[in-house]
């Protein structure tokens, strides 16, 4: 390491300079390889990867069927310390997410942002005899945790053209499937342009040597985003007589063994320090394997005794390190003088390995000064964030005649026309009354297109409704072998049970669907409105599990939108975490797990401004007394509203359950169901249980049980709370739930555990039994305090 003394402050910036590098060679030569893959794509790569890598590659992505193989070549010890690492990376970028409340500037304008994930990006990995397999996780997870639909990743290939199995476990943690065997400056502009084989980006991520930090300077210049610029990696350390030299000369000589190029800068205001410190890393150095990588970096490096911490400091902005590790009397008290750093690391047990493996934050860092402008990459590295402004009536009046000014003055006259023509509509209204907000109209622009387009299966008995002496249209078995006539197809609109169940509801028959249990109704709407990877649906935790189940069956993403503190909606935040993309929002009320009976009028909120459909599930909704939602089907077209039949009509067991709907959207559903999707025993059942008095006594015979059974466990010293029920179970939290659910499974008695429920810590549901049922639940819980 190079040694200063005591050096005029003068004479800092110089000392502190980066090696300067050949970069226009280094360009021409990249710029060559860029050129090369833009025009010959995956030719181009496979001759670049054979003068590389040494290596003849077939197929460029990690094939399917290797995984696992390659994951079990991962040593359990590895395996859970990447675990770890990834819970705690993980835990601090998803503390990063965004929440922006829309703000009224003034009566009347509304403002606010909102964080879409950037769709498509790629990683680079760099591998070969030191594969960063931490790096995967540092990318991928925020990655994921921002939303990105895809992600690219591409790895160098190793000895004998494999990739080293702790970076596909590594993927495989973060949840990355896409990895292709493909490393330097190709890689770079594979991702870049896309070839025939690697998918074209929207942004680029991840460290690399020169040639892969040159592509990335360079394909920048084209237009395409990049996560920063970088260089060389470096430490500056700063040490005073608090610190200990071993653990200093350790962290000097962990980044110099990044590459040939890393810098290290030992700042002090010691002269002992300084000496004990160069001493350890000469002891420290000869045990290390990589010697020649060592001395070379540490032949770029400066050892610097200065006067005070206040030259320190100075030094320290000015020179404005990638990694800054504060070995020093009061760390924390100099950290907040530091302005130009791209992470620091407070006191003597802070290594900076700890940053680059698994306390949390990231390692991706800028380098070569650039953290004076600079951040590290985190959550919103692979967001983008787009603003949003409603302005009513009343807000125009007030604001626009500024515009109209600010406008003129800046000689745009249609800038100000677009907004005094405004102005003169709303002059010319009485009072200028603000319009209600109008609900969508036509859900038929919410469809994908090719179910707008789609030509349904056309069965024999929808062609032909009548009867006749003689049906040989439908290919089934003429003899009625069993006498019940089960051998022809049932109704496949079930005309009949859909006629009884309207008029119960005080509906149009044109307004029901049935369906194989609501189950079927929530699959059909993700077939009708999702287009799989691209749409989204926003859900409010906690609630029916099925919706996030069905989305991932469908592969459509889910923003969730917790419930709040007392389990009810968040309708801004719901509005805000929309998009163009979110076609269908699913509330759950009564709400399951919860019992409890969403806002009513937050609902009309959202009905009026959500982007999409609005699916109300009312499986519970007659132990509640409210007025059920299908009663507005025709003020908003785009309510779609589910009961079922397993609940207070207990019919479980016939699977059936109900969509209503305005006429255009139960049209769609029947285009996409499957021709006879409801059996004849089920039908003719279900038409004669239809008894809405008998239903009526047994939901009040159900709810007189449940205000007892609440009552009780109210009573009962290990519970801490049982929440209000609109439903027929309850959600009751216990002071040891675990010990609770384990104790009543093992005496027969089979409950839910809610504990990992948003809001639900320590809860578990219970359905509302018989009284013997809820008897003997009571009956275990007593005990359970004296076992």
């Amino acid at each position: 390491m190079q040694i200063f003394k005591y050096p005029d402050i003068r004479q800092l910036p110089a000392i502190l300079q980066r090696p300067l590098r050949d970069e226009e060679s280094l360009e021409r030569t990249v710029s060559t390889i860029l050129q090369q893959v833009k025009s010959s794509g995956d030719e181009a790569l496979r001759e670049l990867t054979l003068r590389f890598d040494g290596v003849v590659v077939d197929s460029f992505k990690f094939p399917e069927d290797a995984w696992a193989a390659a994951l079990d070549a991962v040593p359990q010890d590895l395996q859970a310390a990447i675990q770890q690492a990834a819970g705690n990376i993980r835990t601090f970028h998803a503390a990063q997410r965004e929440q922006f409340t829309p703000l009224e500037t003034m009566p009347g304008v509304r403002c606010w942002r909102k964080s879409v994930p950037i769709e498509k990006v790629g990683l680079y990995i760099p591998g070969g005899t030191a594969p960063l397999f931490s790096t995967v996780l540092m990318l991928g997870i925020p990655a994921r945790l921002a939303g990105c639909r895809d992600i690219v990743l591409c790895t160098p290939p190793g000895p004998g053209g494999q990739i080293n199995p702790a970076i596909l476990y590594a993927a495989k943690v973060a949840g990355i499937t896409s990895v292709y065997t493909l490393g330097g400056a190709q890689a770079i502009a594979a991702m870049a342009y896309g070839t025939q084989s690697i998918p074209r980006v929207h942004k680029l991520f991840g460290p690399g040597n020169r040639y892969v930090t040159a592509a990335k300077m360079l394909v920048q210049q084209e237009g395409l985003a990049i996560d920063m610029p970088a260089g060389p990696s470096e430490v500056l350390v700063f040490a005073d007589d608090t610190c200990i030299p071993a653990f200093v000369a350790s962290d000097l000589l962990a980044q110099a063994e990044h590459d040939t190029d890393s810098q290290v800068v030992l700042l002090t205001t010691s002269d002992r320090v300084l000496q004990e410190v160069l001493d350890e890393v000469a002891v420290q150095l000869w045990s290390l394997p990589r010697q020649k990588m060592l001395q070379a970096a540490l032949s770029n490096s400066l050892a610097i005794l200065l006067d005070s911490r206040e030259t320190v400091l100075q030094a320290i902005n000015w020179y404005a390190p990638e990694h800054l590790i504060l070995a020093c009397e009061d760390p924390d008290v100099l950290a907040e003088q530091v302005e130009n750093a791209g992470s620091v690391f407070l006191g003597n047990f802070t290594p900076e390995s700890a940053g680059d493996y698994a306390s949390g934050t990231n390692h991706t860092l800028p380098t070569s000064g650039f953290a004076r402008s600079y951040s590290g990459v985190s959550l919103d590295s692979f967001v983008k964030k787009i603003t949003f402004q409603q302005i009513s009536g009343q807000g125009l009046a007030a604001l626009g005649p500024a515009i109209v000014t600010l406008a003129s003055a800046e000689q745009l006259p249609a800038h100000a026309s677009s907004v005094s023509l405004r102005l003169q509509h709303l002059a010319a209204a009485e009072g200028n009354p603000e319009a209600p907000i109008e609900p969508i109209a036509d859900p038929g622009r919410l469809l994908r297109p090719n179910i707008r387009q789609l030509k349904p299966y056309s069965s024999a008995r929808s062609e032909f409704k009548g009867s006749a002496p003689v049906m040989l249209d439908a290919n089934e078995n003429a003899a009625d072998l069993h006498g019940d006539a089960l051998n022809r197809y049932p109704d496949p609109l079930q005309t009949a049970l859909k006629d009884k169940i309207a008029a119960l509801k005080g509906l149009t028959p044109a307004n029901v669907f049935l369906g194989n249990g609501s189950d079927e109704a929530i699959d059909l709407l993700f077939r009708l409105f999702c287009i799989p990877g691209e749409d989204e649906v926003i859900t409010c935790p906690p609630t029916y599990g099925m919706y996030q189940v069905q989305a991932d069956i469908h592969g459509t993403p889910v923003r969730q939108v917790p419930l709040d503190e007392q389990f009810d909606l968040r309708p801004e935040e719901i509005l805000q975490a929309s998009s163009a993309r979110s076609k269908l929002l699913f509330l759950c009320s009564p709400n399951n797990p919860t019992a409890n009976l969403l806002s009513a009028h937050k609902i009309e909120w959202l009905l009026r401004r959500f982007p999409g459909m609005v699916v109300i599930d009312e499986a519970y909704a007659d132990y509640s007394g409210a007025p059920s939602w299908a009663s507005r089907l025709a003020e908003f077209p785009n309510l779609v509203v589910l009961q079922t039949f397993s609940k207070a009509w207990a019919l479980a067991g016939l699977r059936l359950g109900m969509a209503f709907a305005v006429p255009e959207v139960i049209g769609y559903f029947n285009k996409v169901k499957y021709p006879y999707n409801i059996s004849t025993p089920a039908q003719r059942k279900l038409l004669q249980a239809l008894e809405p008095e008998r239903v009526a006594l047994q939901v009040q015979d159900a709810v007189a049980e449940r205000t007892r059974l609440s009552a009780a466990l109210e009573n009962l010293p290990g519970v801490q709370k049982v929440f209000p029920s609109q439903a027929n179970f309850l959600l009751v939290r216990f002071g040891q739930a675990a010990e609770v659910f384990r104790y009543l499974r093992e005496n027969g008695v089979i409950v839910r555990d809610r504990t990992r429920e948003p809001g639900c810590s320590g809860c578990l549901r219970t359905t509302v039994g018989t009284a013997a049922e809820n008897d003997r639940l009571l009956e275990l819980l007593t005990k359970i305090k004296q076992d």
